[in-house]
């Protein structure tokens, strides 16, 4: 009993003393918005990160994570982070909303020795030494995987069609780093994939998308495929909807992209009142990006072909891992935390499903 007692009051002390000794670090999270369930999966997977690291008993981590009511609302943004700046934390986790609306409030992170850690679309373009390392998908690469999963579908189509088709790209703004590259970087591997068969690309509408593609384009009376990029005046659901209703009314779409959750909704909702989307060779052929209930739903009705889902519970635990070891000093990098394309035939592999959230 007595050896029972002593190692019972041994093990108290131990964590007693392990506690004492843990350090404490408060992060700030700052990311571009908070109501959609995309941000809320990246919230899960931070709060689980703390709770694992603080559970270890070597370090004790506190976060306060805010965004934006919509990710269109700079603003809103700005005080959120200047008020992250005001508390002083020891590190801030960073997903920018405009690129451009920042650099003073940085430089200003950076007089104060605070690490900044993006993730997401995080904050390309900002004032060296400012930003230490990013946690994100490669957005680029993840339009090309997006492009490619819907190739595959199209393509036969394309080459028995007898005149131009049109291919539509739905993108909730031009300045978001993770929207901007995810669009071009369908766009450029559409035009790549279509140089192979020698059918010439034509890009039009939004002048962001049109000046930024970089591969080689011919005038739209010269074109076997013309992409369209359509961006509306804010990021919402509805006026995404309002552009893909736009497309959906052309008569030789085949098929269509909504390069965020927000797009991609908007395209479903769009599809509600015209009925043209779908997976057989008589309709066109959506693909969107990331997950959320009401593109999982639209997959298994078949009014999706498919979707690029990211990892959002993974982008939330690598952030916290990032902004612990900056805030400690220690070396980072850039951590590509992956996508896939989904449809209904592995929608619910563990591969997928795992990554998926409503």
């Amino acid at each position: 009993m007595k050896k029972i007692l002593a190692l019972v009051l041994t093990l108290v002390l131990v964590l007693g003393l392990t506690a004492a000794f843990a350090d404490e670090y408060h992060f700030e999270i700052v990311s571009k918005g908070f109501q959609s369930t995309y941000w809320q999966a990246v919230l899960k997977g931070a709060n689980e990160e703390v709770e694992k690291i603080n559970g270890e008993g070597a370090d004790t981590i506190t976060i306060n994570f805010v965004g934006p009511d919509s990710e269109s609302d700079v603003a809103q943004q700005v005080q959120q982070f200047t008020s992250a700046l005001n508390a002083d934390p020891a590190a801030i986790g960073f997903a920018a909303v405009d690129q451009n609306a920042f650099n003073d409030l940085l430089a200003e992170a950076v007089e104060k020795k605070i690490p900044i850690i993006g993730f997401d679309s995080g904050v390309p373009g900002a004032p060296e030494g400012a930003v230490y390392a990013n946690a994100s998908t490669n957005n680029y690469v993840a339009g090309t995987v997006a492009a490619d999963g819907m190739w595959e579908k199209i393509v036969d189509r394309i080459d028995a069609a007898e005149g131009t088709v049109r291919i539509g790209e739905v993108n909730q703004d031009a300045t978001g780093e993770s929207v901007t590259q995810r669009g071009l970087g369908f766009i450029d591997r559409i035009i790549e994939l279509a140089g192979e068969k020698g059918w010439g690309v034509a890009v039009i509408g939004n002048e962001f998308y049109v000046n930024g593609a970089s591969g080689e384009t011919v005038a739209e009376a010269d074109a076997k495929i013309i992409i369209e990029a359509k961006v509306p005046a804010q990021s919402t659901v509805e006026l995404c909807a309002n552009e893909a209703s736009v497309l959906l009314n052309e008569e030789d779409l085949i098929s269509v992209f909504g390069s965020n959750q927000v797009a991609a909704e908007g395209v479903v909702a769009a599809d509600k009142n015209l009925f043209k989307c779908g997976t057989g060779d008589d309709t066109v052929i959506a693909v969107g990006f990331d997950s959320g209930a009401t593109l999982k739903a639209a997959i298994r009705e078949g009014v999706m072909y498919g979707a690029v889902t990211q990892s959002p519970v993974g982008i939330g635990k690598v952030t916290i891992d990032l902004l612990l070891a900056s805030a400690k000093g220690e070396p980072v990098e850039d951590t590509d935390t992956g996508c896939a394309f989904y449809t209904i035939d592995n929608i619910d592999t563990p591969e997928i499903a795992d990554n998926l959230y409503d």
